[in-house]
């Protein structure tokens, strides 16, 4: 096993080690009686896995070798069904986790590994962000009463073991794993993994399949819009690498249908950003663009259409600080 550093790896924790220690079953009802979201099983190729969420919250990604197990993401309140359909899946311990961007469903389902005690690897932004604003997060949500909370009430964040700056290659169980800090869109640090060996990206909350997607919280205030999200893809294609599948963070992954993934996500923001701009040439207000946009036809068919209420403005803004005239 080599972790190959690609810019500043910096250890958080000393003296950590790793001890020995398809659909999947219905998930255990809370103790409010509460079931959470069946996940669902789907290989994407020899020994890779996405753990799916039904309704579009966030996946799972795990890869399996013979040394041990790679976790991609994880939620707190379906980590339990990950480590269960890993556990159906091998008998190997999971030995590391690696998260995607700080929000809390894609960096807190590490509690439900612990027995394994995987080392967590994040960038140094989302390490920092993780230890401030998610720890609040996951404070409050541990104390309320809310049954959507359930899950946290007794469980803690466990923060990150490995932290880094730029990219950051694991060779581990005879693969590549290249992790790669693209950039600040989604989240203040947007992480994807590739692994050259299996031809699969997995891209977090920078690729959300068949729904409208935006911002997280931890960038609301300084998002840029489609910009960033543009310059991230682009980046992302110049490497040409090669990918059979992209893995999305939320929705449905399209096994084998490669780069026309990156380029409809590349065609939405544009085609989303442009729409925006022509209401703006029209005169339009931001609370105009609310009532009058209309999503581009090839895009019609994407769920979560209530998320543009929260990210139409932010275009809005973005090209109005670009020069743009109502």
């Amino acid at each position: 096993m080599k972790i190959a550093q690609h810019r500043t790896l910096v250890p958080i924790i000393f003296g950590i080690t790793i001890t020995a220690m398809v659909a999947l079953p219905l998930a255990p009802v809370s103790a409010q009686g509460i079931a959470p979201p069946r996940m669902e099983l789907v290989e994407i190729t020899d020994d890779v896995y996405v753990v799916q969420h039904p309704t579009g919250s966030s996946n799972s990604v795990f890869i399996v070798t013979d040394e041990g197990v790679v976790v991609f993401d994880a939620d707190i309140r379906t980590a339990d069904q990950v480590f269960e359909a890993i556990r159906r899946t091998t008998d190997q311990e999971i030995r590391f986790m690696i998260i995607s961007h700080p929000a809390g469903d894609h960096s807190t389902g590490a509690w439900h590994f612990r027995e394994d005690m995987p080392l967590i690897i994040a960038s140094r932004t989302q390490a920092s962000s993780l230890s401030a604003e998610e720890m609040e997060e996951f404070n409050e949500r541990k104390i309320s009463g809310a049954p959507e909370y359930a899950a946290y009430r007794n469980a803690e964040l466990i923060l990150p073991d490995i932290t880094f700056d730029g990219s950051l290659t694991l060779k581990f169980g005879g693969l590549t794993f290249e992790i790669t800090e693209e950039g600040a869109a989604h989240s203040t640090s947007d992480l994807t993994l590739y692994i050259q060996e299996k031809r699969v990206l997995a891209m977090g909350d920078l690729f959300k399949s068949e729904m409208h997607t935006g911002p997280g919280d931890s960038v609301y205030d300084s998002f840029a819009a489609a910009k960033e999200w543009i310059a991230v893809i682009d980046r992302i294609l110049e490497r040409r690498i090669q990918v059979d599948t992209y893995i999305p963070g939320h929705g449905p992954a399209h096994v084998g249908r490669g780069v026309a993934d990156l380029e409809e996500l590349r065609r939405y923001f544009v085609a989303m950003r442009n729409e925006v701009l022509t209401l703006i040439a029209q005169g339009k207000t931001a609370e105009d663009v609310l009532v009058e946009f209309e999503t581009p036809a090839e895009f019609a068919h994407y769920g979560r259409e209530d998320t543009l209420e929260r990210f139409l403005p932010l275009y809005y803004r973005q090209l109005i600080e670009e020069g743009a005239q109502p």
